[in-house]
Parts: structure tokens; C-alpha cells; sequence
């Protein structure tokens, strides 16, 4: 685990929205999850894909049993000759049934290659549908969590109107008693008019994180989310070493090993490619029993030699091709691992910049709160101006904004290293 759980600091955003409404239902981040795995299309079609490579192996798996095809035919014919010496009527019914078999014993590698091929494919298809998975899971967590800050960050902003109207109030009783300047109160309605717009842009946010919260799990949309279940602060457990979550990564993350398992495939398909345009051969046994007025069997075995002596060079052209094609993917695999090993180490550096965040950000808010209170309790004592006051409220809201910020950045960036690492995501069982 990257990141625990404290069991005894939680937000108050779920908190606070369960005291409003404890008979309402809650949503929390697990049934998120079960949720987004039952109804994300990009999660269902990424499986539907794994089935389907499945059926391809069985497919080329098939080439080598033998084929047994049981046929009837019934034939029923007229004739009428008008001129002639055989002219006249002629009527025949004709009823015949068979059963043929046939069975390649040998040939010279397409079978196996085939088979080689798609089972490679099978599992990497099996690997990149799990890659899909964690990756919607990722989405539904950062969506979940946004849609948390978003509503924490609506009631810091709630809580700052709130204030700003208390200096207002405070400033218009200090100006009819003599003690303040009339124009603090053009300034103190300006601060709380800021105040009530930094609300409706919170208010805003958060429908429109409810809103990617909706479409990635699937919620009906005729019916409202329910509230979201709080999640604990996080608390950093030390990573482990970046050269070994880059090795870890590289080795294990499932969309590289598919990769991995594609280019093996395709070297295959070079192998059949190349044989194409030369000499193929092939073993077959071939058995028939027809069954009419005379029965009647046939046996037989075959060997097939085809050489493309000549074909205009498409089979050359096409060998080439495959070989082509799969040094092109041999260069994208090793673009793909450049590319994981600076994912790793962005998400590691991200992770251990926002685990110190939150420490930090909790502390500043637990100051900017007392320096509010002191400069508010200054305020109405007429020891202070106008100006300290609106500064510590100010400096208060972005404390508090930079704390809920930096929670839910930490939840993510733990998350996104799970991913970027190649690990189990929360919620993929």
C-alpha cells in the first residue's frame, strides 16, 4: 500500500452532508467501482475483445482435427424433348447422401504458426483488456475524488461568504458609531460580493464533477446521485525506491507485456509471410461413403507441393511487408517503455510532493484560522483596520482551499502510481 488510511481524521465535507440527510442513501467509492465495472461500455467491450481473441485461438486450434461433413441431396428434374428420336417426357428423383472426411496430417508450418499466433494474441488481448480495466477504475477514483473537493471546496466557500457578511456587518456598526471611515463598507461589500461569486463558481464545480461521476459509472440520469461517503485523509507510508518501481513497472504492467506478446505474435505472421512466397506443402487424408441406390466409398491421400513460380512479386511483396510491420512494432514497444519509465517516475515525483502537501497544508490553515480570529477580534476592538481583517479572510480561504487541494491530489496521485506501476487498482477484484 502506497497510502493508508487515517482512522481518526476524516473531511467534513461527507460529514457534513450526512448530518444533513442521514435518511438518505450514500454512495461510496467501492460501490462506485462495482458499479463502473458492471456498466462502463469501454470496460465491457474490452472483455467482449478478450472472448473474441479467445475464439480465434480455438479457431486455429481447430486446423488440426479432421473435418467430417455428413450432406444429402435430393434432385428432382424434367425433360421435355419435343423433337428427336428421344423426344418425349422424361421424369427422374434422384436422392443422395454422404459423409466426407478429411484430415490435414502434415503441412509445412502455417498450422502451428497460426495457433503460435493467436495464442500470443489471446493473452495479450486478456492483458490489454485488464489495462482498459484500471484504467476506467483510475478514472472512476479521480472522478470520485474531484467530486469531493468539489463539495469541500463549496462549503470553504459557504463558510467564506458566511464570514465576509460578518465583516460587512461588523464594518457598517463601526461606521455609524464613529470608529471606521464610511468608505470601508464600499470595500467590505466588495469582498463579500467576491465572496458570494467564488461561490457560485463552487457551486458550478461541483455539478460538473457529479456529472463525470455520473456518466462513469453509469448512474440512471433519471435518477439523483446520492451523496458521496467521506474517505479518510491520507496518510504517506514510505515508497518504495524508483529504481525499483521502474523495474517493477516495466516488467509487469499489463499493457507493455501485451505489447510484448503482439510483437512475438506478428514475428509468427513473418513466418508464414516468408513461407507464402516460397515452397508449401501439404499432407491431406481424405475420406468418402456415399450412400444411394449404390453405396459407394472413396479413400484417398494427397500431397500438395505449391510454388508462386511467378505472381507479379506479391507474395515477395507481401513477406516484406510483415517483416516491415514487425520492425515497426519492435520500434513502438521500445517507445512504449520510454514512455512507462517517464509515467513512473512523474507519478513517483507527483506522490511524494503531495504527501508532504498535506501536512504542510494542514498546518497552514490551523494558522491562518488563528491570525482570522485574532484580526477579527482586533477588528471589533477598533485596534485594526479594514484591510488586516479582509487580508486574514482571504489568506484563511486559501489555506483551507490549498488543504482540500491537496487532500484529493494525494488520494489520486496514489491511485495514478498504483496504475503507472502496474499494480492492483482499488476496487479491480
Amino acid at each position: 500500500m502506497l497510502l493508508g488510511q487515517s482512522k481518526t481524521a476524516a473531511l467534513g465535507v461527507a460529514a457534513a452532508l450526512c448530518a444533513l440527510a442521514p435518511a438518505q442513501q450514500t454512495l461510496d467509492l467501492q460501490r462506485c467501482l462495482s458499479l463502473a465495472k458492471e456498466r462502463n461500455g469501454t470496460v465491457r467491450a474490452a472483455f467482449l475483445a478478450a472472448e473474441s481473441a479467445r475464439s480465434r485461438k480455438l479457431q486455429s486450434l481447430a486446423a488440426f482435427y479432421p473435418t467430417v461433413t455428413p450432406s444429402y441431396e435430393y434432385l428432382s428434374s424434367r425433360v421435355d424433348r419435343e423433337t428427336g428420336p428421344f423426344r418425349g417426357l422424361t421424369k427422374s428423383d434422384t436422392n443422395t447422401s454422404e459423409v466426407s472426411a478429411r484430415w490435414q496430417l502434415l503441412d509445412s508450418g502455417e498450422r502451428s504458426w497460426a495457433l503460435s499466433a493467436s495464442r500470443l494474441n489471446e493473452e495479450a488481448q486478456r492483458l490489454t483488456a485488464l489495462q482498459t480495466l484500471r484504467r476506467v477504475l483510475f478514472s472512476v477514483h479521480q472522478q470520485y475524488f474531484d467530486a469531493l473537493r468539489a463539495h469541500e471546496l463549496l462549503r470553504v466557500a459557504q463558510e467564506q461568504v458566511s464570514l465576509a457578511e460578518n465583516i460587512l456587518n461588523q464594518t457598517r456598526a463601526l461606521v455609524e458609531q464613529g470608529e471606521s471611515p464610511a468608505k470601508d463598507i464600499l470595500q467590505a461589500e466588495a469582498d463579500f460580493l467576491n465572496a458570494k461569486v467564488q461561490l457560485l463558481v463552487a457551486k458550478n464545480q461541483v455539478a460538473t464533477a457529479e456529472a463525470s461521476v455520473r456518466a462513469a459509472i453509469g448512474w440512471p440520469a433519471s435518477e439523483p446521485l446520492p451523496s458521496l461517503a467521506a474517505v479518510a485523509e491520507p496518510t504517506a507510508d514510505a515508497p518504495e525506491p524508483l529504481d525499483a518501481l521502474v523495474r517493477q513497472g516495466l516488467d509487469a504492467r499489463p499493457d507493455l507485456v501485451a505489447e510484448r506478446l503482439r510483437t512475438r505474435a506478428d514475428r509468427f505472421e513473418v513466418l508464414r509471410a516468408d513461407q507464402a512466397s516460397r515452397a508449401s506443402w501439404s499432407l491431406d487424408a481424405n475420406y468418402a461413403r456415399q450412400f444411394s441406390d449404390d453405396v459407394v466409398e472413396r479413400q484417398s491421400l494427397s500431397f500438395v507441393v505449391s510454388l508462386p513460380l511467378f505472381d507479379g512479386g506479391r507474395t515477395r511483396e507481401a513477406a516484406r511487408q510483415a517483416r516491415l510491420a514487425w520492425q515497426a512494432n519492435l520500434e513502438s514497444l521500445a517507445q512504449l517503455e520510454r514512455d512507462a519509465r517517464a509515467e513512473i517516475e512523474s507519478a513517483f515525483a507527483v506522490f511524494l510532493q503531495n504527501a508532504e502537501r498535506v501536512g504542510a497544508a494542514r498546518a497552514a490553515v490551523e494558522a491562518a484560522r488563528k491570525n482570522f480570529e485574532a484580526a477579527e477580534g482586533s477588528r471589533a476592538a477598533g485596534a485594526s483596520d479594514l484591510i488586516s481583517t479582509l487580508t486574514a479572510r482571504v489568506s484563511l480561504a486559501t489555506a483551507e482551499s490549498n488543504y482540500v487541494q491537496a487532500v484529493y491530489d494525494t488520494h489520486i496521485a496514489d491511485v495514478r502510481l498504483r496504475l503507472a506501476v502496474g499494480r492492483e487498482i482499488p476496487g479491480e477484484r
